[in-house]
């Protein structure tokens, strides 16, 4: 179970990839977590015997790890220092895609594993909906979510950036909310509120407007009922050879 205040979308990826390192059939020594969070991810690991290092671009969550803050692409590693790197959050979003592959993978022994997680397209519908509809509403349509990518995209990234036995599929994360506002504060607890494309200014009338048009769409149990599609990347650092 999620620790206390733990975003549920979090908990989701985490306990998702989990399940993925369990189906792996060796164990591991020593991982890197990029992006880690919560540490739900990087509790697990240690639970399962694994000594871990910890990154995350946010200061906050950094700090609380004892890791290191920077971003994505911008991880340095000693070449070769872990069996596993595994990723939750953040290539949906960084700057350098080919980039923040290319440092996990360099930072694997031969043989690694890399395993990450992102947000993948379709995810969101009610939240896009229902953006739509407001700027429809303001006689605007405004491009508000950065593009998702999709998993034969995510498989070939992993090709080119020099992954043995390449991997992407994707799994459907059902969630609920009672309210916008806890919709965007799991979104926030989970480091993905950069989903939104910050060039178009969200005023207070426009989350407003979303808010009472999302409270109208809750069901029988009061709650709005959201999807998202994680894709997962699995892939190996090439064996010495």
């Amino acid at each position: 179970m999620a620790r206390c205040g733990l975003s549920p979308l979090e908990a989701g990826i985490a306990n998702e990839l989990l399940e993925r390192l369990d189906l792996v059939t060796r164990s591991f020594d020593h991982a890197l977590v990029v992006n880690t969070g919560g540490r739900l991810l990087a509790d697990g690991l240690r639970k399962r015997g694994v000594t871990v290092d910890e990154t995350d671009h946010g200061p906050v969550f950094a700090d609380a790890a004892q890791g290191v803050c920077c971003d994505e692409d911008r991880v340095h590693v000693t070449p070769g220092t872990y069996d596993l790197v595994i990723m939750p959050s953040g290539l949906d979003t960084v700057d350098d895609v080919p980039g923040a592959l290319i440092a996990a993978r360099t930072g694997l022994k031969p043989g690694g594993l890399f395993l990450a997680c992102l947000i993948g397209s379709p995810s969101l519908p009610v939240l896009r909906g229902v953006a739509s509809d407001v700027d429809a509403a303001e006689g605007r349509a405004v491009a508000r979510f950065h593009p998702q990518i999709d998993v034969r995209a995510a498989g070939d990234l992993l090709a080119r950036t020099g992954f043995s036995l390449p991997v992407a599929d994707n799994e459907m994360l059902s969630l609920s909310y009672p309210s916008f506002d806890r919709l965007m504060g799991d979104l926030r607890g989970s480091g993905l509120t950069s989903l939104l494309a910050e060039r178009h200014a969200v005023t207070r009338r426009w989350l407003n407007a979303v808010s009472t048009r999302f409270a109208g769409l809750s069901g029988e149990d009061d709650r709005i009922h959201e999807t998202v599609t994680l894709l997962i990347l699995t892939g190996w650092a090439p064996e010495q050879g």
